[in-house]
C-alpha cells in the first residue's frame, strides 16, 4: 500500500524542471544545503526524478538525480513482492536474509553517494551549479 500511495503523489506532483524542488509543492522547505552551499545535497533531486520515473520518463529521471531513479524502481519492486505476499499469505524467504543483508546498506549508500557525485559532475560540466 505504501508503495502505491508513492506512485499516486508522484504521479500527483509536477517535477520541477530545475531538477530539484519538487518536495517543495508538498509543504516541504527548499534545500538549506543548496541555498547555503549553492550544491546540492546527496538528496537532492529525489522527488523530481521519481515523478519522473513513475510517469516512464526514465532517462530524464537518471538525469536528474539517479539514487532517485534506482530507488523509484525499488519502491515498484517492493509494490510487486508486497501483492504477490498478499495473494501467497506470506512472504518469500529470500526477502528478509537480502534485506538483513549488511551488504544492503553498503548498496544502498553507494547508490546514494554515487548518484551524488553524478549529479555534481553533471551540474558542473552543464554550468549549472553552483546555483546562486
Amino acid at each position: 500500500m505504501l508503495s502505491l500511495a508513492a506512485v499516486l503523489v508522484g504521479l500527483k506532483l509536477t517535477p520541477d524542471p530545475r531538477g530539484y524542488g519538487t518536495h517543495e509543492q508538498l509543504g516541504s522547505a527548499p534545500c538549506g544545503f543548496l541555498l547555503v552551499t549553492g550544491y546540492p545535497c546527496p538528496t537532492c533531486g529525489m522527488t523530481t526524478a521519481f515523478c519522473h520515473a513513475v510517469r516512464g520518463r526514465w532517462l530524464a529521471a537518471v538525469r536528474v538525480q539517479p539514487a532517485g531513479f534506482v530507488f523509484a524502481l525499488a519502491t515498484a519492486l517492493a509494490g510487486i513482492l508486497g501483492a504477490c505476499a498478499l495473494l501467497v499469505g506470506r512472504w518469500p524467504g529470500w526477502v528478509f536474509r537480502w534485506l538483513n543483508s549488511p551488504w544492503l546498506f553498503v548498496g544502498l549508500l553507494t547508490v546514494l553517494l554515487g548518484g551524488w557525485a553524478s549529479k555534481l559532475a553533471l551540474g558542473l560540466i552543464d554550468g549549472t551549479l553552483p546555483v546562486r
